[in-house]
């Protein structure tokens, strides 16, 4: 009879232990795993825009590794990472030896939403890349435009000072 209790007991543990992985979670692994280009940012001064050479790239692979794709001095440059999620924690370590703890979501236009804190006072937004493909990091990114009539250099010039908080975090720069 204690056998057959033991036995019981040890495979409901499983069951429970197997079930519950994920349990705090309201996300899906598969809604992260995909390619994702930062769009706009947002803190307490309200949205602003990302865009030229600020502009980074997350991919997301299904076997919890990716690749960071950014711009550097010396052009387009990129590390490869290996991921994990925990409830609505990001957990990111870079082949470079940088880690980063993230909170993340989804707003209701489909954007991936990273910030440091979990109320999202401020964020990134990183707007699907629609390619469909992984292993192309420098085709779908947005350039630096090249010439732009001097309205619009006035005002994107008073938006374009923006500093990386994090690799996942763009925020503009107050000084």
């Amino acid at each position: 009879m204690k056998k057959i209790y033991f036995y019981m007991m040890t495979a409901l543990m499983a069951i429970t232990m197997a079930s519950c992985s994920n349990w705090d979670s309201p996300y899906y692994i598969d809604d992260i795993v995909g390619s994702w280009v930062s769009e706009y940012g947002s803190d307490g001064y309200g949205e602003y825009d990302i865009w030229g050479y600020d502009v980074v790239r997350y991919d997301f692979y299904s076997n919890y590794t990716g690749r960071y794709t950014y711009y550097s001095a010396f052009g387009l440059d990129y590390v490869d990472f290996n991921w994990e999620t925990r409830g609505d924690r990001l957990y990111i370590r870079y082949y470079d030896g940088d880690y980063e703890n993230l909170y993340y979501g989804f707003d209701r236009y489909g954007y991936l939403i990273l910030s440091l804190d979990r109320y999202f006072y401020q964020y990134t937004a990183y707007s699907p890349s629609g390619s469909g493909w992984y292993y192309e990091p420098a085709k779908t990114m947005q350039k630096a435009p090249a010439k732009q009539s001097s309205d619009l250099v006035t005002k994107r010039e008073a938006n374009a000072k923006l500093k990386s908080l994090s690799r996942g975090i763009i925020v503009r720069d107050t000084e």
